[in-house]
Order: C-alpha cells, then structure tokens, then sequence
C-alpha cells in the first residue's frame, strides 16, 4: 500500500504537467495548411479579432516609419505605447488557449518591440537603433506570415 501512494501522486504530478502543457502551451487546433504553413483553425471572431490585430500592427510600423523619417521620437513614442503590451489586455476569451506556442512567442514579442521602441524615444532617442528594431519587428512579422495560416474551425 505504502509503495503504490508514491506511484499515484508521481502520476498524477505528469498529468497535471502534461495538462497545464496542452491548455496553456501548446494550443490546440494546429495542422499542416497545402502550402506548408501551419494552419491555426479558430472562431470567427477570435479570427477577426487577430487580422485586425495585425492590421494594426502594419499601420503602426509605418507611423514609426514615419517617425524615423521626420526625426520625430513623439511620433514614435505615442505609436509604440498603443501597440505595446497593453494591447493585451483586451483578447477575447479562448483566443490564447488556441494559438500554439510559437505563435504566442512571436505576438508577445512583438508587442514588448513597441514598448521598446517607445521607450528608446522618450528616454534617448536614436534613428539608427530604433530603424534596428522597428526591422527586428518586421522580421519577427515575416516570420510568423511564413509559419502561420490562419483560418475558420469549421
């Protein structure tokens, strides 16, 4: 008796673990798209909400673009504060549990850059490293285009 109590907690510690990994972690609804992506399937609205999520994103790259250009960091700043972590705070219910890790990264990497960026400009504003890191951004946007596809559960 004494010896199963040890076998039965070790196991349920794995299935906790493992649960907390799937719900959490790894998302949920991940398949191969026929262009070699992988596709993320989610609700409609939790769709909507990421495409006008990156929508967003596009435009603030090039508000800080414009920034850069116009050697102007309050244009920066403001741009990079909107996009920044904050924005998080408003994702619908469900919608984290369904991306996959990878994913997450890259969308919570994304937002830390613009609070970067937005605090290089108030702090001590530099054209050459925030060109550097608003490109770092457009990188990581790359990437995720190249590795995601993201479509309706049906």
């Amino acid at each position: 008796m004494k010896k199963i109590i040890p076998f039965f907690l070790l196991l349920s510690v794995f299935l906790n673990v493992g649960l907390i990994y799937k719900f959490f972690y790894a998302g949920e609804t991940v398949s191969l798209a026929k262009d070699g992506r992988s596709e993320i399937k989610m609700s409609p609205e939790n769709r909507e909400y990421v495409m006008a999520e990156m929508r967003g994103f596009l435009e603030s790259v090039q508000k800080i673009n414009e920034g850069i250009a116009k050697n102007d960091p309050k244009i920066i700043e403001k741009v990079g504060q909107e996009s920044g972590s904050c924005k998080v705070d408003g994702v619908p219910k469900g919608l984290v549990k369904s991306l996959p890790l990878g994913f997450k990264k890259m969308g919570f990497e994304t937002h830390e850059l613009f609070d970067v960026m937005a605090k290089m400009a108030k702090e001590n504003y530099d054209r050459q490293q925030t060109q550097e890191k608003l490109n770092q951004l457009l990188n990581n946007c790359v990437a995720c285009h190249k590795t995601y596809k993201i479509s309706v559960e049906k």
